[in-house]
């Protein structure tokens, strides 16, 4: 076989083992879906012949059944119930047992694969003088992976220092909005104003270390090619004041309504952070399998 007819068999070898690797992974977590489903269709059968071992056993509640001839079609109903259980439950196990052993083939697979792909690779390597070539090829792409997954971990890292600032603000706000609520439906006067406002300036700086932190992440996001745009509302310092110095139900609604707004923006810019995070997290591990492949 010539070199470059080996070296496409290794290519397709790869790329058949991306396709076994990721049929492994959904079966798995089909398995952990299924697994689960059946470990409540177990309990609800074990409830299920519980009440007809309890029916069927005499005390002072069956006796009255079986006096008022209601017995046996209770028993009958309860025998159906538990049947009906059992059904469901063994017809997730049998698609758990099903899933258990494609888990065991495609581990076979992957096994066989790594197997053969690990001989075409040292017999590039060995017994071509294009071989060469082909390891300083690898070589390459291993430092332009490597150099990749350090500008991903630098982002994920600078995305989890936003996310950090943006959870602290979250409960100071939530904090803030209890005094809020305190002070406007039970005249909380000027020590809930203080509290809240001590927690709303908390969140304000948490907000504030965001402003600073997420120029850092989108520069870092703008280096693995993702960007994030998020405009975040603070209470003002003259909304502060009016509460304060005017303490009535109008002006206490007002600062609420602001802290609900901020608490829903940061909220939602935590759900974009998260998806981010998750894109970033999934993009380490291509980057990952990648490596192991060469």
């Amino acid at each position: 076989m010539s070199y470059q007819n080996t070296y496409n068999r290794w290519l397709q070898l790869t790329e058949e083992k991306k396709v076994v690797e990721q049929k492994l992974k959904d079966t798995t977590e089909e398995q952990q879906e299924k697994d689960s489903q059946l470990h409540t269709f177990l309990s609800t059968m074990k409830k299920e012949l519980k009440d007809v071992e309890n029916l069927e056993t005499s005390t002072l509640s069956t006796l009255f059944t079986k006096v008022t001839g209601k017995f046996l079609e209770k028993l009958i109903k309860e025998q159906e119930e538990y049947l009906q259980a059992k059904l469901h439950y063994d017809d997730k196990k049998n698609e758990l047992d099903h899933l258990n052993e494609k888990e065991k083939r495609l581990q076979y697979e992957l096994s066989k694969l790594n197997q053969e792909i690990s001989a075409i690779k040292e017999s590039l390597l060995q017994d071509y003088p294009e071989g060469v070539q082909f390891s300083k090829e690898m070589e390459k792409r291993k430092e332009q992976l490597f150099h990749l997954q350090r500008e991903l971990e630098e982002a994920l890292d600078a995305v989890h220092r936003v996310m950090e600032y943006a959870e602290m603000a979250i409960q100071e706000l939530l904090s803030a909005r209890g005094w809020s609520t305190y002070d406007t439906f039970f005249g909380g006067g000027l020590l809930a104003d203080l509290a809240k406002y001590n927690r709303l300036d908390e969140a304000n700086k948490a907000i504030s270390k965001i402003s600073a932190a997420s120029k850092e992440m989108k520069k870092e996001l703008r280096d693995v090619e993702m960007t994030l745009e998020h405009n975040l509302e603070t209470v003002s310092g003259s909304d502060q004041f009016f509460d304060i110095a005017f303490d009535n139900i109008f002006s206490d609604w007002s600062i609420r309504g602001k802290i609900e707004t901020n608490l829903s923006a940061m909220n939602q810019y935590l759900d974009e952070l998260k998806k981010i995070e998750l894109q970033l997290k999934n993009a380490l591990m291509d980057i990952q399998e990648k490596v192991q492949m060469l």
